[in-house]
């Protein structure tokens, strides 16, 4: 198959939507202490920049922010790992999105936790301890990072409370209440600080929220929520069930439908984040997760969903995750761009090459690949092959998919002098980490030897690097297996 794609560089242009960028996950706070994650934060920076970060347990007993003395008028609290951890963040540009969760051991009604680092998921035993939590907790961040900063940020209460017992003992009203007392607690430091939910998965409890806060009269600037391609079929509004690949109609079928509630409801300005998605939910999913496949996945879901939401934060920046403990294995299908060692996946990539991208995109008539410009006259193009899933293996197998290689033939149009003309891709073999860890055995605990020769198959392979004289126009052809992805520079020399 052959696409041939006009791209006219006088043609009018949009701004590039870094939608995609203005936010990344991370796991639990505490994690944020260590070094190597750092590492994994500060690569990342350095390469895609991320406006923003998300994690979870910022209260869990390891950050310790409820202290086991006591004050004259409640639990005597500890902000100090807290503060370690934001400063890290906006040290490195980011603004926290900061998710208030989960509940002090000393203030929570019940043991149930979830997670190897064990956060608790009940309501508070003493609804007015948990507001002068949120309101001291707020205050000391506005204090020592001062409003101007703090203004910038978002406060998000809880993570998907509508998976009852896993995430959250209570009722969806429980939650509400939850919403309402914290959300005042925040506006209690100041009314222009930004607080919303309600962090539920599979887009749910939506409508819910914005019609609680309507009629009650509680603060929402912003509606969050997350959601994956693996899920149960959310058209149908079914919140349970059998999982599969809903495809790209899905993602984007998601999106529209909570812009529209948002916009039929009270809070028809409030903002959308969607502050958790990835192919799957599953946390041995190799091939959703590690592969080329991942890159392929993640280009198409943001251009489907260009344009349709404030942010997108893909979980997660690092394999340093331990939701059901860290990895045993240097690949094992958890989320990050990078793995436990900071090598590459594809997927990180994709979002490199994403970021790099001019402001001004050039419209094309190609459904897998983007253009655009700088006011110098400096190109980038990216493309992509996604094939059709068939069907997915979500303990650690491959999936099933259906595609064909395909010809990409780029006609660039009002090109004029001397460019330096570059390509790299990124496939099932080159640009790709977790090929590198399998020629070499798959070993559990690779050697600085071994991780080198990983490091270095993790990097995109440079098909070509060459100065040509473009009189008006410069047609570029690549053969695109299922899976790969090609990445142009044209800089002008």
């Amino acid at each position: 198959m052959t696409n041939a794609t006009r791209v006219d560089f006088n043609a009018p242009t949009i701004p590039f939507n870094r939608f995609f960028q203005r936010g990344v996950g991370s796991c639990h706070a505490y994690l944020t202490l260590r070094e190597d994650l750092r590492e994994h934060v500060r690569l990342a920076q350095k390469e895609i920049g991320f406006g923003g970060i998300r994690f979870h347990g910022i209260f869990t007993e390891y950050v310790g922010v409820v202290h086991n003395a006591e004050d004259a008028d409640g639990p005597r609290l500890n902000f100090q790992n807290a503060t370690k951890i934001y400063e890290f963040f906006v040290a490195q540009g980011m603004k926290p999105f900061v998710e208030l969760g989960f509940m002090p051991v000393r203030l929570a009604s019940g043991p149930q936790t979830i997670f190897d680092y064990r956060g608790n998921i009940t309501p508070p035993k003493d609804w007015a301890q948990w507001s002068r939590l949120i309101s001291r907790f707020v205050t000391h961040l506005v204090n020592h990072f001062g409003i101007a900063e703090v203004l910038t940020w978002h406060f998000e209460v809880w993570n998907e409370p509508d998976l009852h017992n896993t995430f959250w003992t209570g009722s969806m009203m429980d939650y509400f209440k939850l919403y309402a007392e914290t959300a005042r607690a925040v506006k209690s430091v100041d009314e222009r600080l930004r607080v919303g939910g309600p962090a539920t998965s599979k887009t749910m409890w939506v409508p819910d929220l914005l019609k609680f806060c309507a009629e009650e009269r509680v603060p929402l600037d912003f509606i969050s929520t997350h959601h994956y391609c693996v899920d149960a079929d959310l058209v149908r509004g079914v919140p349970e069930g059998p999982m599969y690949y809903r495809g790209m109609k899905g993602m984007v079928g998601d999106v529209e439908r909570v812009r529209g509630q948002i916009a039929a409801s009270a809070f028809p300005k409030a903002e959308l984040h969607f502050t958790e998605w990835n192919s799957s939910p599953a946390h041995e999913d190799v091939y959703g997760k590690d592969t080329a496949f991942t890159a392929a996945f993640a280009l198409q879901t943001i251009k489907e969903v260009s344009g349709k939401v404030d942010s997108y934060m893909w979980w997660t920046v690092s394999d340093i995750f331990e939701e059901s403990g860290l990895s045993l294995r240097p690949f094992t299908g958890k989320y990050g761009l990078v793995n436990q060692h900071g090598l590459k996946k594809p997927v990180f990539h994709a979002f490199r090459w994403l970021a790099r991208q001019f402001d001004a995109e050039i419209p094309l008539d190609h459904a897998s690949a983007r253009a655009t410009r700088s006011p110098q006259g400096d190109a980038r193009v990216l493309a992509w092959n996604l094939p059709e899933v068939i069907e997915t293996d979500l303990g650690g197998g491959d999936w099933q998919t259906r595609g064909a290689g395909r010809t990409d033939v780029f006609a660039l149009k009002g090109l004029h002098g001397r460019y330096r003309v570059r390509c790299w891709v990124v496939d099932d073999q080159r640009g790709n980490a977790l090929q590198a860890w399998r020629a070499l055995g798959s070993p559990d605990y690779p050697k600085a030897a071994e991780l080198a020769a990983m490091r270095s198959g993790a990097e995109p392979v440079c098909l070509r690097d060459e100065v040509v004289a473009c009189e008006g126009e410069l047609v570029l052809t690549l053969e695109l297996a299922p899976c790969s992805v090609s990445y142009w520079e044209l800089d002008r020399v």
